[in-house]
């Protein structure tokens, strides 16, 4: 019994880290588009941000503390990304007058620099090796034996 629970631990980590890994894969596919200013790209990238936060959330299969720093930095890139995805919309639907599409302009440039300087940072640059890292060697938890032997 206590293989066959070890076998099914496995197999799990290999969902799971192969779900993991398409999810940034997809969050990195975004980094580009983003950098040369494509309107919805802001709002992709920080959705598929979401999407890898929620699937590092199984606490139970992976090791919480790796868990927990890679959120917080994933959470840090959305909030560095979001000021842009409100730009971009409320700039897709500017007023016909001059004054209030100089006003969204100036402040879609002032969020593209934010994301850009985001993007460009080592604090980015080190979310995407942890999450790299994370994902071809994942911090997975050990079963917990002692419930494995209760009857």
């Amino acid at each position: 019994m206590l293989i066959a629970l070890e076998k099914a631990h496995h197999q799990a980590e290999a969902a799971a880290s192969s779900f993991l890994f398409d999810q940034v894969a997809g969050l990195l596919s975004y980094d580009p588009s983003v950098r040369s200013g494509e309107q919805d790209a802001s709002n992709a990238m920080s959705a598929a941000a979401r999407r890898v936060w929620s699937a590092l959330g199984d606490r139970k299969l992976f090791n919480r503390t790796a868990v927990d720093e890679l959120r917080a930095e994933l959470t840090w890139l959305s909030e560095s990304l979001a000021p842009l995805s409100r730009s971009a919309a409320v700039h897709e639907k500017t007023l016909r007058n001059q004054h209030a599409r100089t006003v969204q302009e100036t402040a879609y440039e002032a969020a593209y620099d934010r994301a850009l300087a985001a993007l460009e940072s080592d604090r980015y640059y080190r979310l995407v090796a942890d999450l790299q890292h994370f994902c071809s060697t994942p911090p997975v938890r050990q079963p917990r034996r002692r419930h494995l032997y209760r009857g």
